[in-house]
């Protein structure tokens, strides 16, 4: 089964944390990458107020017209005016004009950022893909969005970005990463990982058109993952042999016993050569 990337790792974060239960690891994933934001509606005439609290694992920002992430959550949060046919059933108050919109109350450690390039389209009654230009910061404040100030800032810097090639039928996944902060990006494509610059990883999957050649591209960011940085340095903490399992530790062991098998057979082979002899 193919699954969706933000679906995939909805998935995994889920059978991570039903693995984790029993354990002394239990709790670690929502302590990752769970934030709370607040659902509510107001009552403009009356003095009543809903509001619920909901949790999330990723916020899915609309990108269609919007410039880059501080004008997508300008949106994400933007009101919406309940009236005339549309009010508001406020209980005993009746029906009332209101104001309804989202609150963001605690964004997480890391946070997962969802690029929505693909979207419905009545006309064509399909999917299709945007690859308008949209720009993300390689560092980001969330602040302003935040209904009362958090303990720490809400800083974050950038750690991986998720690149779709290709449109709404199919396409491919490539993945940048700065594993350590450093500002040394990791091209991650299948099984091969390679260096790349800061430009390949971030400006160069922006999308949008080629300023010399004027070709829109179909290669551009689809999910961006950023890290707290005031806690950047306890995520992305080395870690320590003590932390692994006997039981993985083997199977990594195992792991490598393979591949350097492999490699010592490509080594081998490069000594050797076929010899055809016609008699």
């Amino acid at each position: 089964m193919q699954h969706d990337v933000q679906e995939f790792l909805r998935v995994l974060l889920d059978k991570l944390e039903n693995k984790m239960k029993g354990t002394s690891l239990e709790g670690t994933i929502p302590k990752l990458f769970e934030g709370k934001m607040i659902s509510y509606i107001k009552c403009q005439n009356v003095d009543y107020t809903s509001r619920r609290t909901e949790t999330f694992y990723d916020i899915q920002l609309n990108i269609k017209g919007k410039k880059n992430i501080n004008e997508s959550f300008k949106d994400y949060i933007a009101t919406e005016i309940l009236d005339d046919d549309n009010k508001y059933d406020a209980g005993e108050h009746g029906l009332q004009k209101a104001e309804k919109g989202i609150l963001f109350s605690k964004f997480p450690p890391v946070l997962h950022l969802h690029l929505m390039r693909f979207q419905y389209d009545p006309i064509t009654d399909s999917s299709v893909k945007f690859n308008d230009r949209f720009e993300f910061d390689e560092k980001i404040n969330l602040d302003p969005f935040l209904e009362k100030p958090e303990d720490t800032s809400a800083t974050y810097i950038l750690h991986a970005v998720l690149v779709h090639s290709g449109d709404n039928h199919g396409g491919h996944y490539v993945v940048y990463i700065n594993p350590k902060n450093d500002g040394k990006w990791c091209k991650f494509d299948d099984d091969v990982v390679s260096r790349c610059t800061r430009n390949e990883a971030i400006e160069q999957n922006y999308g949008g058109h080629d300023n010399d050649l004027n070709i829109r591209h179909s290669s551009n960011a689809y999910m961006l993952v950023y890290v707290r940085e005031s806690t950047i340095h306890e995520v992305l903490e080395d870690v320590k042999s003590t932390d692994i399992s006997d039981e993985l530790q083997e199977r990594l062991d195992e792991q490598r016993r393979i591949q350097q098998c492999r490699r010592t057979e490509r080594t081998e082979a490069t000594n050797f050569m076929n010899i055809n002899v016609l008699l």
